[in-house]
């Protein structure tokens, strides 16, 4: 661990630290909820302890796309704080979870007080910034059918269910596509044999086929 590291690692713990310490407001959200609104002002940041929420982008053409994203102990608005900036994305809370509220104020004395903070700030901002990059150019530059392959093979790895389609139009967003669109490769991969159903779910019919086509993605179109 470098001395940047070390130092943005004791802001953490400073932020952490306070937003326990200090008798800050909790609030609970429900599934599909939002935390923040795209175009909307902040008017406090969020201190996440434990959750999932998903990010969403509407285009003005009606098009959506989404970021799933599973999250410890982190901030919610710091980018739109930071910019003075209507949020870009939409938050939304996937499950029930209890956010506490950081007021403006209470975040201005932090950061001016403790340069460690400004320094885990700005790891957390690039650190989010690279694999939002990353996931978003593949997800452009590859077909869909490979990007649907990689996803399904990611959860696997993560023992969760392949496809939920009790929100099948929140999957379809986190590829750019409709959900009719989703749902075709869906099925191009049954006949393609895959995946298969079985019982009320979906699962890997040859985990070795998946990593084969990860490695050439030519082998699927």
């Amino acid at each position: 661990m470098n001395i940047i590291q070390q130092f943005a690692q004791r802001g953490h713990q400073i932020l952490r630290d306070a937003v326990y310490a200090a008798p800050l407001k909790s609030k609970e959200i429900g599934p599909d909820e939002f935390i923040l609104r795209q175009g909307e002002e902040i008017k406090a940041l969020y201190w996440i302890t434990l959750g999932e929420y998903t990010m969403h982008y509407n285009a003005e053409n009606g098009k959506a796309f989404s970021l799933q994203r599973f999250v410890s102990d982190t901030i919610i608005g710091e980018i739109e704080y930071l910019t003075h900036t209507p949020s870009q994305f939409s938050v939304v809370a996937h499950d029930t979870m209890t956010v506490k509220v950081i007021p403006l104020a209470m975040m201005d004395t932090i950061l001016t007080s403790h340069a460690e903070v400004g320094v885990w700030l700005s790891q957390l901002l690039s650190t989010s910034y690279q694999r939002g990059m990353a996931r978003t150019m593949e997800r452009f530059l590859q077909p869909l059918v490979f990007n649907i392959v990689a996803d399904l093979y990611e959860r696997h790895q993560q023992s969760k269910p392949l496809v939920d389609f009790s929100q099948v139009s929140r999957e379809a967003e986190r590829f750019g596509c409709s959900e009719r669109t989703y749902r075709r490769v869906i099925n191009q991969l049954i006949e393609e044999q895959y995946i298969q159903k079985v019982a009320h779910e979906y699962v890997i019919c040859d985990i070795e086929k998946f990593r084969q086509v990860l490695t050439n993605p030519g082998r699927i179109s």
